[in-house]
C-alpha cells in the first residue's frame, strides 16, 4: 500500500493554483489629460495599478487561469472628469487530450473603460466622459504543426454598451494565426474578418449627411505580421515589431470607410540594476469618401512615443520613471491634439 501510494503520488502531481500579483502607485503630470485639440489644461494627478493571475497547475491536459488587470488616475485640478479608469477580466480553459496535437479552448474576457475627453468643436458637449462596458465570449481551437509551429482559429461574439454616447454595437470575429519561432525570433502571422452591428449610429454620406436611419453596420478585415526577438546579450534584452493593416467598410454611405497601415516598434536594454524600455507606434488612416470643410478626403496620422526607466530596490520592489507622448495629426483641425504623461512611483510584487 505504501509503495502504492508513492508511485500514485508521482504518476498523478498534485493540482494546485498558483497566484501571483503586482501592484503599482504613482503620481505624474500631465499637459493635456482630456486630449484636447485646442484649449489644453494640465494637471497633476496620482495613479494606480494592480495585476493578478491565477494559473491552475499539476495537469498537463488542462489550462486554466484567471487573470485580471486595472489601472486609474486622478487628477488634481478637474472639476469634473477627475478620475480615468481601465479594469479588464479574462477567464481561460483549454483541453488538450494526450498525445494529440491539437487543443480545444474557450476565453471569457470583460472590459471596463471610463476616460473624459474635450471634444471642443465637434458638436458635443464641451467635455464628456466616455464609459464602455465590453464582453466577449471566445472558443478556438489550436492545432500543433511542430515543435515549433502552431496555428490557431478562434470565434469570437461580444457586446459593448455605453453609458453617455448612442454607439452601443454587437459584433462577431473570425480569426486565423500562424506562429512559430525561427533563427530570427518568435513570430506571428494573424488575420481577422469581422462584422459589427451597431444598435443606434446611422448611416451617413461621404459629406457627412444622413443615408439612412438604419443603423450602421461595419465589416473589418486586418492582416498582422509580429516578431518578438530575445538577444544573447543581456544588455540587449527583447526586440518586438509588429506591422499591421486594416480596412473597414460600412455597408451603406461609406462615411467610415477607411483604410488604416500601422507599424509599432519596443526595445529592451537591460543594465542591472535598471531596465529601459522604449517604444514606438504611428499609424496613417484615409478614409475612401469622408470629405472635411476643404473638400478634401479625411486623413489621420497618429504617432505613439513611451519610456521606461525601472530600478530594482529589492527582491520584490522596483522604482519607475515614464514617460509617454500620444499625437495625432489630421488634415482636419478638429483631430489634431498632442498630450504628454511623466511619472515616477514603485511597484511591488507580492
Amino acid at each position: 500500500m505504501l509503495f502504492g501510494e508513492a508511485i500514485s503520488s508521482i504518476l498523478e502531481p498534485e493540482v494546485r493554483w498558483v497566484p501571483s500579483s503586482t501592484i503599482e502607485l504613482g503620481a505624474g503630470y500631465s499637459d493635456n489629460p482630456l486630449y484636447a485639440p485646442f484649449i489644453r489644461e494640465d494637471t497633476a494627478y496620482i495613479e494606480v495599478s494592480g495585476e493578478v493571475f491565477l494559473m491552475r497547475e499539476g495537469n498537463k491536459e488542462y489550462f486554466t487561469y484567471f487573470y485580471f488587470f486595472g489601472e486609474g488616475k486622478r487628477f488634481k485640478t478637474f472639476s469634473d472628469n477627475k478620475d480615468t479608469a481601465l479594469l479588464l477580466g479574462q477567464f481561460e480553459h483549454a483541453y488538450t487530450p494526450k498525445n494529440s496535437s491539437q487543443s480545444y479552448g474557450f476565453r471569457f474576457r470583460h472590459t471596463y473603460y471610463d476616460q473624459g475627453f474635450d471634444f471642443s468643436e465637434l458638436g458635443l458637449p464641451y467635455r464628456m466622459s466616455v464609459t464602455s462596458n465590453k464582453t466577449e465570449w471566445i472558443p478556438y481551437l489550436s492545432h500543433r504543426f511542430s515543435p515549433q509551429t502552431t496555428g490557431t482559429i478562434s470565434l469570437s461574439k461580444g457586446f459593448e454598451n455605453y453609458r453617455k454616447i448612442t454607439d452601443d454595437n454587437r459584433d462577431r470575429t473570425l480569426s486565423l494565426s500562424l506562429q512559430g519561432k525561427g533563427s530570427l525570433g518568435a513570430w506571428k502571422v494573424s488575420g481577422e474578418v469581422g462584422k459589427k452591428k451597431y444598435n443606434e449610429r446611422q448611416r451617413r454620406n461621404g459629406d457627412g449627411s444622413l443615408f439612412s436611419a438604419i443603423p450602421v453596420e461595419t465589416f473589418k478585415e486586418s492582416v498582422s505580421f509580429k516578431i518578438d526577438k530575445a538577444f544573447k546579450p543581456e544588455s540587449l534584452g527583447n526586440s518586438t515589431a509588429k506591422l499591421q493593416w486594416s480596412r473597414l467598410k460600412d455597408g451603406g454611405g461609406s462615411y467610415y470607410d477607411y483604410r488604416k497601415m500601422g507599424l509599432s516598434l519596443e526595445q529592451e536594454f537591460k543594465f542591472f540594476p535598471y531596465t529601459v524600455t522604449a517604444s514606438l507606434s504611428g499609424s496613417d488612416t484615409k478614409y475612401d469618401t469622408r470629405k472635411i470643410d476643404t473638400g478634401e478626403l479625411f486623413e489621420r496620422q497618429s504617432l505613439r512615443y513611451s519610456t521606461s526607466i525601472t530600478r530594482v530596490l529589492g527582491e520584490r520592489t522596483e522604482a519607475y520613471l515614464k514617460w509617454s507622448r500620444e499625437e495625432d495629426f489630421s488634415n482636419a483641425r478638429d483631430y489634431e491634439y498632442y498630450s504628454n504623461f511623466w511619472s515616477l512611483g514603485l511597484t511591488w510584487e507580492i
